[in-house]
């Protein structure tokens, strides 16, 4: 079961999983997305969304900017992370 977050949160997330579908290809978006996924994971720990924090954790591990060439599990961290916002948006709904 997901936590039921704030609204403006939810937003973020979703924004996040935006960037991250136009970062596969884009070494300065995919440092972004790991930047803004980062400040995220911080503020959700801080609001003491713990469960949510620790999905994003797991998706920052799989997360590794490099440059000059393409990410080797783009496709596991976009599922991931779009995994993360659906559910959410659910347990915002109820």
């Amino acid at each position: 079961m997901a936590e039921k977050l704030p609204r403006e949160v939810i937003e973020e997330l979703e924004r996040v999983s935006r960037l991250h579908e136009q970062a596969v290809c884009d070494h300065e978006k995919c440092r972004e997305f790991s930047e803004k996924l980062s400040g995220l994971l911080v503020r959700l720990e801080d609001m003491k969304f713990y469960r949510t924090a620790d999905r994003l954790m797991g998706i920052l591990l799989n997360c590794s900017p490099k440059e000059a060439s393409h990410c080797e599990k783009s496709t596991l961290v976009g599922e991931m992370i779009k995994d993360v916002a659906k559910e959410v948006r659910k347990a915002a709904e109820k």
